[in-house]
């Protein structure tokens, strides 16, 4: 939502501010590859570390469709949060 206010006063700087998020993902998990299994190629990666299992892939997969539906439409979580924020906000006594 944060970038969403900076692509409507400046398209350029929101577009700087989603292209450092992309790039510091990147690097984290660059990052952790080489620190966890001691380099990007590592040979204990490909032996010891097997693919996800059914379970695992479906428990991954009903968070990242639960993600991606919540940053697309945020409306559902928002809307239960209007009146408590808008109640905090008009009945604060602090100007």
């Amino acid at each position: 939502m944060s970038l969403y206010g900076v692509f409507e006063r400046m398209s350029v700087l929101g577009v700087l501010a989603s292209s450092s998020i992309i790039f510091s993902a990147a690097y984290t998990i660059f990052m952790f590859n080489r620190i966890a299994f001691g380099g990007t190629y590592s040979p204990y990666f490909i032996k010891y570390v097997t693919d996800v299992n059914k379970r695992e892939f479906a428990i991954l997969f009903i968070l990242v469709i639960f993600t991606v539906l919540f940053g697309l439409y945020p409306a559902p979580i928002l809307d239960g949060l209007h009146y408590s924020v808008s109640s905090l906000i008009y009945n604060s006594n602090i100007y």
